[in-house]
């Protein structure tokens, strides 16, 4: 494996902010656009580089090839078995991905990467405290989430601060969505019909 390349100037993004637990009633699991950091989104092998890396290294193999790439890499057999299907099932829906959604998800790995153990517990946190919030907040914090997706990142956090987000968001969905974003790969809207 190659050596790491050192890592791009941190940008001006604000800082993930811990989230407070909430202790809610477990919700069904529904189709997010959210991807659950919570479990093990940054626990791969691959550690001495990255995942964009790793894959482009193994592009021109077939799926279970890829698998066997995976298991062979240092440290896999250590993880715990729950651990390793995780990594792998995430490998096949980069596989079943289309090429956008490959990239902003090789992308959005490659952001979380950078932050700082802090930064990634707000990140996981904000996943969980989504994950629980109560079935209506969630379609409204999608809804949101979507719209800022389309906004360049040094300006997400003007907005989530606007009094029109602090009318229709409480502090902690504000949070939750700030450190969501701070991994989403900016995503310019498409125009449309003129």
């Amino acid at each position: 494996m190659q050596a790491p390349h050192p890592a791009p100037p941190p940008r001006q993004q604000p800082r993930p902010q811990s989230v407070p637990q909430q202790k809610m009633p477990p919700r069904p699991e529904t189709q997010s656009q959210f991807p659950n950091y919570s479990q093990g989104f940054n626990s791969r092998p691959v550690q001495a580089g990255h995942l964009p890396d790793w894959m482009n290294k193994h592009q021109n193999l077939t799926p279970q090839q890829r698998e066997n790439a995976l298991r062979q890499e240092p440290g896999f057999n250590k993880l715990p078995q729950d651990q390793q299907q995780r990594l792998i099932n995430r490998m096949h829906s980069l596989d079943n991905a289309s090429p956008q959604q490959r990239q902003r998800m090789l992308q959005r790995n490659e952001m979380f990467e950078h932050l700082n153990p802090e930064q990634k517990a707000g990140v996981r946190g904000a996943s969980q405290a989504f994950h629980q919030m109560p079935a209506d907040r969630q379609t409204e914090m999608r809804r949101a989430f979507q719209d800022l997706r389309g906004v360049p990142t040094d300006q997400r956090q003007s907005i989530l601060n606007s009094s029109r987000f602090q009318q229709q968001f409480s502090p902690q969905e504000r949070t939750v969505l700030g450190n969501l974003l701070s991994v989403e790969p900016y995503q310019p809207r498409e125009a449309g019909p003129p």
